[in-house]
């Protein structure tokens, strides 16, 4: 059955590409920090999908696991070993490629997480590519965009800065009226490109039912050992439910959805956003792949390039996946941007989920 279902995907993309042309694909994979065999076999399978001159790879952030960037000598090799591996399946092919930050990028929230962002961006400057990016400017409220066709705009942006708990005390003092600019200047490209169809990648997402959402699967409440040891069933059912509990209370993380910086970053991008037609949400942060849309809200999270994590269900989730893959982007001559999710499974990788998102 499964085998028939991909077919049919399969035949439904040939059908759509033999009436529309192909004008952009974009790559999105997030959280792909960490080298093991599945996620080298995403990123093989990831990069052989780049159509020549019509492709480019998006790095969500957690490009580095756990804690960013080594600084110096052995560490900053082996830490620089991790990007290489991203980056290079797809620069074999001439694809360019764009790396945006993400908390475990500042030091997993850490105090040296400015030092650690900035150090990404000078390694990927040192390589004097001009086909492989670090953007926006480490450790800045910058918003890049970028043209990727000539009614298809990308922004950018670095959303750990809003949650990142350990700014100089100036920057800490002027961060609400910076946020008041940050706001100010996105509604202004936003408004801008009101009649183009625009992304907007950020690390962390706007809404997500993951893990970072507060959702844990009963896995996590009756083995929460198995978190941090995957073969360590010991049932500890009170403790594994006490973690829930105090994450979402006592012991709130900014990198949580509920928490009140989050909210405000949310909050912030989502106003800015305002009643754009064709506003296209994509980000990480949360381990899994998912696909949400409601009446004037769509947003991809693909961040399974490494790692994975429990997803719970809504009415506005049209697919989720809890293990490793990666999503495709294509936009077409008629302005219709098609969403394509693959996924590591039994030693291979394939296609499971299409999506048309038609053009208004």
């Amino acid at each position: 059955m499964r085998g028939l279902f991909t077919w049919i995907l399969l035949f439904g993309t040939l059908v759509l590409s033999a009436q529309e042309k192909l004008v952009q694909r974009l790559i999105l994979i997030g959280d792909a920090g960490e080298i093991n065999v599945k996620q080298w076999a995403i990123l093989e399978a990831a990069a052989q999908m780049t159509v020549a001159n019509k492709t480019v790879a998006f790095f969500l952030g957690d490009n580095i696991y756990p804690v960013g960037m080594g600084l110096e000598g052995v560490e900053r090799e082996a830490t620089a070993a991790r990007l290489q591996a991203q980056f290079t399946p797809f620069r074999s092919k001439e694809t360019p490629v764009y790396f945006i930050a993400g908390n475990h990028d500042w030091d997993k929230s850490g105090v040296d997480g400015l030092k650690k962002i900035q150090e990404q961006e000078r390694y990927i400057q040192e390589l004097n590519d001009p086909g492989l990016h670090f953007v926006p400017q480490a450790g800045t409220t910058a918003i890049f965009e970028l043209s990727l066709a000539e009614d298809l705009v990308a922004l950018l942006y670095d959303s750990e800065y809003w949650l990142f708990p350990y700014h100089e005390d100036a920057i800490q003092a002027r961060l609400e009226s910076d946020r008041s600019v940050f706001r100010a200047a996105l509604a202004e490209r936003i408004a801008k490109n009101e009649n183009k169809t625009l992304l907007l990648l950020s690390h962390h997402p706007m809404r997500s039912y993951g893990e970072h959402g507060l959702s844990f699967s009963w896995k996590q409440h009756i083995f929460p050992l198995t978190a941090k040891w995957p073969v360590a069933y010991v049932p500890l059912p009170l403790v594994g439910s006490l973690y829930p509990l105090l994450r979402s209370t006592a012991f709130k993380t900014a990198e949580d959805l509920k928490h009140p910086l989050y909210r405000g970053l949310t909050d912030a991008v989502t106003k800015a956003a305002g009643e754009h037609r064709n506003l296209l949400y994509v980000s990480g942060h949360d381990h899994g792949l998912q696909y949400i849309e409601d009446e004037n809200f769509k947003q991809i999270v693909s961040g399974s390039g490494s790692k994975s994590s429990h997803i719970r269900n809504s009415k506005d989730l049209l697919y989720k996946y809890e293990k490793q893959g990666f999503c495709m982007l294509d936009y077409w001559e008629n302005k219709n941007l098609t969403v394509t999710f693959f996924i590591y499974e039994n030693g291979k990788v394939h296609q499971t989920f299409e999506y048309i998102i038609a053009h208004q």
